[in-house]
């Protein structure tokens, strides 16, 4: 897919509402071409209930680093069983698992510990794939906050139904589907990735605190090591 083709895109989507972009997305396209993921996050329950609705049993990608919080492995099953979704799960390397783990990666090099458990397992998923749905939202880093639906990054087309979708809009969605909220967000929790790079805080603060690190890497640039 080219420039023009996404500039098109966007343009065709913009005025849609994030239950009708995913609609028009699973109408117009093949379902093999899209690959869906979710974290399980504090804000996952929007996208899953989304996709439950317009694709049902359309596989979900969950990147289980070995790190996540319990209650976010808990919250995966809550949702799967509400839903009724059909999860996918990606797995690190043992061998990188393990070293990432002995050398307390996430300390002294966050980066690489993120491709690793991370990033690299996810790879090979994409192959074969034309489009990538996640659940991001937009939110007070300069990355998310520049997002468009579609944008095309590292060879796949990324789209983000909810990227302009408000924290009220959220609410209410979950609210209106009788979706329960991550158990974290009630605790403080405004984002929640792996219990060692994650604290209280409002929005992605608690996320890598007192670093310059603001992404895991799954959405941005993909770098080696």
């Amino acid at each position: 897919m080219n420039d023009r083709e996404i500039i098109e895109l966007n343009y065709e989507y913009k005025l849609l509402s994030p239950m009708k972009r995913l609609e028009k997305l699973f109408t117009e396209f093949d379902h093999n071409d899209i690959l869906v993921t979710s974290s399980f996050g504090t804000t996952s329950g929007i996208l899953m209930g989304m996709v439950s609705m317009v694709a049902p049993g359309h596989p979900i990608h969950f990147i289980d680093t070995s790190f996540c919080f319990n209650k976010t492995i808990d919250y995966k099953k809550t949702l799967t069983d509400i839903l009724g979704l059909r999860i996918i799960n990606v797995l690190p390397d043992i061998d990188d698992n393990l070293e990432s783990r002995e050398k307390q990666m996430w300390k002294k090099d966050p980066d690489k510990c993120c491709f690793l458990n991370k990033v690299k397992p996810f790879e090979p998923y994409k192959k074969n794939k034309k489009f990538w749905v996640s659940g991001l939202l937009m939110n007070s880093t300069p990355f998310r906050r520049n997002l468009e639906i579609f944008e095309r990054r590292n060879g796949i087309v990324k789209m983000h139904p909810n990227i302009d979708t408000t924290a009220e809009g959220f609410a209410k969605f979950l609210k209106d589907n009788n979706i329960p909220p991550h158990p974290l967000s009630l605790e403080g929790y405004g984002s929640v990735g792996c219990t060692h790079c994650t604290n209280k805080g409002e929005g992605r603060s608690g996320r890598w605190s007192g670093t310059s690190k603001a992404e895991c890497g799954l959405h941005t640039e993909v770098r080696s090591f």
